[in-house]
């Protein structure tokens, strides 16, 4: 207990999502104007990481940055969603520099195809005051764009718990000393949410997987990686295709 942070800064990582990124962006300002509400002591900022981007992100995210001070784009071409989340990082962490040190720091991250919960900084805030060095939410896939018998797979198999086995950059948050002793985020194609959370649990961070913070992502089945996701729901759908 005890353990106060200063600052929070949402990392969303951008790729092509011009019809997504604007219901995602208005979910993370109301996460924000609730933090402020609720713990006006603590600085909230997102930044937008527009990665190699053909369409409008960059520009939505733009006029989102141009209603909301709290919120920057960066537009950079690697092409990779790990470099992109490291690089929002490293941006946050800039901007945050002067307001404190990496401990009273917290980096959460999320999709640009995603809607967080309004309670989501909070419930990072009040996790980490308890003890948590990074926290795993869970997800839920958006029942709009999904096949009613795919969502029904999805439950079967997905267990959102406390403790539970889960780990999604759309649904994550570590305090910045705990980030920056074990290397960040790699510059990975994929699964570099999951190669983050295995170095900080073998570094000896406390890693709290929850199912209180849930997410809402695209139920979309073809996402921007080769493993994503979208590829998971795929997946369930050509199972339930064979044995239908």
């Amino acid at each position: 207990m005890g353990r106060q942070l200063a600052a929070m800064a949402v990392i969303i990582p951008a790729r092509d999502e011009e019809e997504r990124l604007g219901r995602c962006l208005d979910s993370v300002r109301v996460a924000m104007d609730r933090l402020a509400r609720a713990r006006p002591q603590i600085q909230a900022r997102a930044i937008v990481v527009a990665d190699s981007c053909t369409d409008g992100t960059a520009q939505i995210a733009g006029r989102h940055a141009i209603e909301d001070c709290r919120i920057s784009v960066q537009q950079v071409g690697f092409g990779n969603v790990g470099a992109s989340r490291a690089a929002g990082a490293r941006h946050a962490l800039d901007l945050l520099a002067t307001a404190s040190d990496p401990g009273a720091i917290w980096l959460a991250s999320t999709d640009a195809d995603t809607c967080v919960p309004e309670h989501w900084l909070q419930g990072f805030a009040r996790l980490h005051s308890h003890g948590a060095d990074a926290v795993a939410g869970t997800v839920e896939p958006d029942r709009s764009e999904l096949d009613e018998h795919i969502f029904a797979l999805w439950q079967q198999e997905y267990q959102p718990v406390e403790g539970h086995g889960h780990i999604h950059g759309a649904n994550f948050g570590v305090c910045a000393a705990a980030y920056l002793a074990v290397g960040g985020f790699e510059p990975l194609a994929a699964r570099e949410d999951v190669a983050l959370v295995e170095a900080l649990r073998q570094a000896g961070y406390r890693v709290q997987a929850t199912a209180r913070l849930q997410a809402t992502t695209s139920g979309r089945l073809r996402g921007r990686l080769g493993e994503g996701f979208a590829d998971y729901l795929a997946a369930l759908e050509h199972r339930m295709l064979n044995t239908g």
